[in-house]
């Protein structure tokens, strides 16, 4: 397909939480680069109170012709609204914005910039990001990560490569896979783990995106999670597959120490430290856990 060129196309499915809404979307068509789409996804049922009120807050929108809201027949979960985006976007570019997010407005001038400047084997550039509570203040800064095909240290949850982030070629992610429709959780490993394998990821060495970590209902459980990280390694079993028992090994380590972190965070101890006892399995995954618990405590320290 061809794409119109110079075109970024914007995904933000919005679902239930609409009061922060016009932040995100006023950070999109605000903008510097002016050569954008927005199209803004309804993941909510059809004619519920949510969708009732989503259309009233972006009636101010309606004389912008880059907005557009597509309303879905249903709703399913996060990664069909996606989905559903992508396949309707005409750009060149694709990015991903939830709907309690924000961006710098200079965030895709940079990116389209950098992404320009780099060789075909580059598909993708990021970016870093700050996080916010529920009052604004800054609770923490990622640190610059590694470039290149980093699905291994995705996978290793060593790389923090937030969606919103992400400007990607739009004819490169065809190649790849969108969104698996049937995970519930681990999308955005998913979706990453599978580009960055095939195609190289660079992060803009610049603080461009915002998160706001002060909604936690959609935060699951350590038992949740447990069923999300089976669905989702059974997803990238062809690249699961294709790595050494090494580092298998190490992958599967690190992932029951975010298991058991998540334990010890709700207080339960001695699951969590059954968990967090899986990295003593594997050489590597004690260094990285190592790394990744000083990096932590130093954000702590640093509020």
């Amino acid at each position: 397909m061809n794409y119109v060129e110079g075109l970024v196309s914007v995904i933000m499915p919005t679902y239930k939480r609409s009061e922060k809404l016009l932040r995100a979307i006023d950070s999109v068509l605000n903008q510097t680069y002016k050569n954008l789409e927005l199209l803004l996804v309804n993941d909510n049922e059809p004619f519920d109170e949510y969708t009732e009120l989503l259309k009233k807050r972006v009636e101010k929108y309606s004389n912008d012709e880059r907005f557009h809201l597509i309303l879905q027949d249903k709703h399913i979960n996060g990664a069909v609204a996606r989905n559903v985006g992508i396949r309707q976007a005409r750009g060149q570019y694709i990015a991903f914005l939830d709907d309690d997010d924000w961006w710098e407005l200079n965030k895709l001038e940079e990116q389209v910039k950098e992404l320009k400047s780099l060789d075909d084997s580059w598909g993708a550039v990021s970016c870093k990001f700050t996080l916010y509570d529920q009052n604004g203040n800054v609770i923490g800064k990622t640190k610059k990560y590694r470039d290149g095909y980093i699905y291994k240290d995705i996978l290793n949850l060593m790389s923090d490569v937030a969606t919103g982030t992400l400007l990607m070629r739009h004819d490169y992610f065809d190649t790849t896979r969108y969104f698996d429709e049937n995970l519930l959780r681990h999308q955005d490993l998913q979706l990453l783990v599978d580009f960055t394998s095939k195609y190289k990821l660079k992060e803009v060495n610049q603080y461009l995106h915002c998160v706001d970590v002060s909604d936690t209902q959609n935060r699951p459980d350590a038992h949740k999670l447990i069923q999300y990280k089976k669905a989702f390694f059974k997803s990238i079993k062809p690249i699961m597959d294709s790595l050494s028992d090494k580092d298998r090994k190490c992958i599967y380590a690190m992932h029951k120490y975010e298991l058991g972190y998540v334990c010890l965070k709700n207080g339960d101890k001695i699951q969590g430290i059954m968990y967090c006892k899986a990295i003593l399995k594997s050489p590597k995954a004690c260094r990285l856990a190592l790394k990744k618990t000083i990096l932590k405590i130093v954000q702590i320290c640093k509020r």
